[in-house]
């Protein structure tokens, strides 16, 4: 059976997006291909302050790193400022996707040497292996970060210094759209995207679990093993983290039996 076409509509669909942000391209996409949407943010992501941030800040600024990793433009901005230096002394950046190393050239002026194909195991495949010698490896990073970028760079080789850049937690009850929640309970939404772990863990605790007549589909295996975790059952996986594949999921999804939608293996 061939993939389905992101040109196929999604025409009358009602989709709940789990995050909220201006010309969300991923919102885009869905509308695009004729669905229904409505974006509601679950979590809020918040900078930390810490004496070791500060000192990884000054120790990038003088170069004290051969390489900076970032997951996510949230992490980037903690050290923004300091990379248009820490660059000119020979650091390099290394970003997980595209959204990501495009936010640090908008916003730090400066390019990502190594950009993945939207995840830390993508980003791990490529990246290269410790010299003799070489100075350590950076990641600012989310507080509820796995060690999966750490874990993976230690096995190359590296040595690496991980510090919280912010944390990420659920949105306040009272801040979630009421309409939006009562049409979710109601079964309304004919699917749901999670982008993002944090976004699985919020789900029930703010919105309660998905009717079986809401397919949930994911961003990535990380997220869909939280989601299982949480009792959600996983419709469909996007096979990248691009609004496309996201758009193809979700007709995957929705064209497959109700039945199908069982998790597909308990995580150990």
């Amino acid at each position: 059976m061939s993939a389905p076409s992101v040109n196929a509509h999604l025409t009358a669909r009602r989709i709940l997006l789990t995050r909220a942000k201006p010309d969300d391209a991923i919102a885009r996409a869905l509308r695009t291909a004729g669905a229904r949407v409505d974006a509601l943010a679950l979590t809020v992501s918040t900078p930390l302050d810490s004496a070791q941030l500060d000192a990884a800040r000054a120790r990038l600024a003088d170069g004290g790193y051969a390489w900076v990793v970032f997951s996510s433009w949230r992490a980037a901005r903690a050290v923004a400022d300091t990379l248009p230096r820490a660059c000119s002394r020979g650091t390099r950046i290394a970003a997980v996707g595209e959204t990501t190393a495009r936010w640090i050239s908008d916003h730090a002026g400066v390019s990502a040497d190594l950009t993945g194909a939207g995840s830390a195991v993508a980003l791990l495949e490529c990246f290269p292996a410790a010299a003799s010698g070489a100075r350590p490896v950076l990641i600012p990073r989310s507080a509820a970060a796995p060690d999966t970028l750490p874990d993976g760079l230690s096995s190359l080789g590296w040595s690496v210094e991980a510090v919280d850049a912010y944390t990420t937690t659920p949105a306040d009850a009272a801040d979630i759209d009421a309409d939006i929640a009562g049409n979710f309970r109601a079964g309304h939404y004919d699917a749901a995207v999670l982008t993002a772990s944090s976004q699985a863990r919020a789900l029930p605790l703010l919105l309660g679990p998905p009717p079986p007549s809401t397919r949930v589909v994911t961003i990535g295996a990380p997220t869909a093993a939280t989601a299982r975790r949480q009792g959600i059952a996983v419709a469909a996986k996007a096979s990248s983290p691009t609004p496309d594949a996201i758009v193809r999921a979700l007709i995957d999804a929705l064209d497959r039996p109700a039945q199908a939608d069982a998790p597909e293996e308990r995580d150990s």
